[in-house]
């Protein structure tokens, strides 16, 4: 408990009014201990409050106190002083993705129609919702990998910038605020030219390193021009689908021992500097061959070696256990924030019809947008909390959860047990009247929406 008291009072600053600050930690509570996910009521049910102070908590997330780019600072702040954030050359390493959720409200901002991506025959094939992007501090404790959550917002269709382009200047800037360089670990959806393009702009601060898609093709070097030689020189050399390397170079590959998904087996690959003519510069790309299959990996960085981006890339995949915490453990994404300034947008769109509403007033719409995105927002400060205390007190949280599972996590507690212990420890600290200043807040939000003494008599006495 004093570690979470240490970490809420880091983000203090970021508050301009002590009582906006108090709710802030109602609502971290609430979101610790809630057994539902229905919104923002489920804070009140989880901590016994009134329902009269319901306006008060969706105040918090409407207010003008706090600021999200003020919060996420002191946030990374605290992140990047904490012993458990992996360094690879000297750099962080940053992994980011997006992911859809599905939203049929007619009047909440920034709902599009959006094709899924998804190999679940289960799902539409088109659907309306949110596109949220995302990025996580890669962190490590007892050979466990994690990504902590720095950054989640809803990506405007009205944008100048791509979905990709975003992540990526956003990357940049938190490689800037924390004044470290960084790796920046996609998938095949950013292996496009404006990807490093964007990147370049932040020079050898921020280097990228993402899967390549299936059909890409690359050009060696130019050869020197001949002596005397008339007309423009060559900008490409010859041309080269990767994928066929590996078969028509096969003799050139190298074949070595290394750990894929934590399983010891032996890969063979092949390092390449070629040109690619998206970006008209060279790059670095690492042909693969594992037990999984062929996969072909490119970065910026001339620096690193295959098996470290194999490594890196393998990682990745932190980020969809963090989709997966947020979306089913917390329902971070079960919000319903809507305008009634907005016009509603009809579920059944007709062919060519104009899908963007039409507002009254735009910046009461505006400050709903930012209400959706501060509430999922705590959220992800709930889970990176999780995820901090999971790897600093084990054996604590295993002891305080006292739940019964079939498969143990082993030293580092899921975040399931890490919330589970948080919660009994919360509503412990509750019945029992802890002096904690976490539980003193709470105490008194309850006690305040009480009444008075003689109403209660009074109640009593008609009973």
């Amino acid at each position: 408990m004093s570690y979470v008291q240490a970490l809420l009072q880091a983000l203090r600053p970021a508050f301009s009014r002590q009582a906006t600050f108090a709710w802030f930690v109602v609502a971290f509570a609430g979101f610790v201990t809630r057994s539902d996910v229905y919104g923002v009521s489920s804070i009140v049910r989880a901590l016994g409050l009134a329902p009269s102070l319901y306006p008060c908590l969706l105040n918090l997330f409407h207010s003008s106190a706090w600021s999200l780019e003020n919060l996420r600072i002191y946030w990374w702040q605290w992140l990047h002083k904490q012993p458990v954030i992996e360094y690879v050359a000297d750099r962080i390493v940053l992994v980011g993705d997006h992911t859809k959720q599905p939203k049929e409200a007619r009047k909440m901002p920034e709902v599009s129609t959006m094709h899924q991506d998804s190999e679940t025959s289960s799902k539409p094939t088109f659907f309306r919702g949110h596109h949220w992007a995302c990025l996580g501090l890669l962190g490590q404790a007892a050979h466990k990998r994690f990504a902590l959550p720095l950054w989640a917002e809803i990506h405007p269709e009205a944008s100048q910038d791509s979905r990709a382009t975003r992540l990526v200047q956003v990357a940049g800037q938190i490689s800037g605020h924390l004044k470290t360089p960084a790796f920046l670990v996609l998938d095949a959806f950013f292996a496009v030219g404006s990807v490093f393009r964007t990147a370049a702009t932040f020079g050898d601060r921020l280097h990228i390193l993402t899967r390549a898609k299936k059909n890409v093709v690359a050009f060696k070097p130019p050869p020197p021009p001949r002596k005397h030689q008339r007309g423009r020189h060559r900008t490409y050399g010859r041309k080269l689908k990767l994928m066929s390397l590996f078969d028509a170079c096969s003799p050139a590959f190298i074949k070595t021992e290394a750990i894929v998904y934590q399983k010891k087996e032996i890969i063979r690959y092949l390092t390449l500097d070629l040109i690619w003519k998206p970006i008209s510069g060279r790059l670095r790309f690492f042909l693969i061959e594992t037990s999984r299959g062929r996969i072909i990996l490119m970065t910026s960085d001339f620096n690193l070696d295959a098996l470290t981006a194999l490594q890196l890339y393998c990682r990745r995949i932190s980020i969809e256990t963090l989709f997966d915490s947020l979306k089913n453990l917390l329902g971070g994404l079960a919000y319903h924030f809507w305008s009634k300034y907005l016009e509603p947008v009809s579920r059944r769109p007709s062919r060519n019809s104009t899908l963007t509403s039409k507002s009254s007033r735009p910046e009461k719409t505006k400050n709903t947008l930012e209400a959706i995105e501060k509430f999922l927002s705590l959220q992800l400060i709930v889970l990176g909390t999780l995820q901090l205390l999971a790897a600093n007190f084990g054996s604590e949280i295993t002891q305080q959860a006292n739940c019964w599972l079939r498969t143990p996590c082993g030293d580092i507690p899921s975040a399931f047990v890490t919330r589970t212990a948080l919660a009994n420890l919360i509503r412990t600290n509750i019945r029992i009247l802890a002096k904690n200043w976490i539980t003193q807040l709470i105490f008194a939000k309850q006690k305040a929406s009480l009444p008075p003494n003689n109403k209660i008599d009074k109640q009593n006495e008609a009973a």
